[in-house]
């Protein structure tokens, strides 16, 4: 498993669609319902008609009051790119995620090791009010050389 930082990028508005759950990390990961809405997206993404890419995002939102711990519930998305919100299909919600400066941080190993880097950005970047993670191939998440690249807000 290795991780590193790219660069600082700007990154525009994202139109997404798809599912969206407020549990505590401890539920997900106990529960494994992230991976589970992963799969069942990617079995009905032949139902978006406007999908922009084949790779699956993960967006978590935090609390803002800043008093996070595992058991706190924060907001997940997992979802498709598309290019307009038109036809969305039963069960599936949209979200935005707006323009703005990011760091891209590139986790590269196993999925079951991200919280390694996760480490890494949290002692380096410290408490932010959201996560995005994008997987480019889901069907590769369990291989050493697996890739998820995690864009965290940059700080002006």
């Amino acid at each position: 498993m290795s991780t590193y930082q790219i660069d600082r990028i700007e990154q525009e508005e994202l139109k997404l669609v798809g599912y969206s759950i407020r549990e505590s990390l401890n539920s997900v990961l106990q529960s494994r319902i992230v991976g589970v809405l992963r799969e069942q997206l990617a079995a009905r993404g032949n139902e978006l008609r406007n999908r922009n890419k084949e790779g699956i995002y993960l967006i978590q939102i935090y609390n803002q009051d800043g008093q996070w711990t595992h058991d706190t519930p924060y907001q997940h998305v997992v979802a498709f790119e598309v290019s307009a919100f038109e036809d969305i299909p039963d069960g599936m919600t949209s979200y935005t995620l707006p323009s703005g400066s990011y760091i891209r941080i590139i986790h590269e190993g196993a999925e079951s090791e991200v919280g390694d880097t996760y480490d890494y950005i949290n002692s380096t970047f410290g408490v932010r009010p959201i996560d995005i993670e994008y997987w480019n191939d889901i069907y590769s998440l369990n291989r050493q050389d697996a890739r998820i690249d995690i864009l965290i807000p940059a700080k002006p």
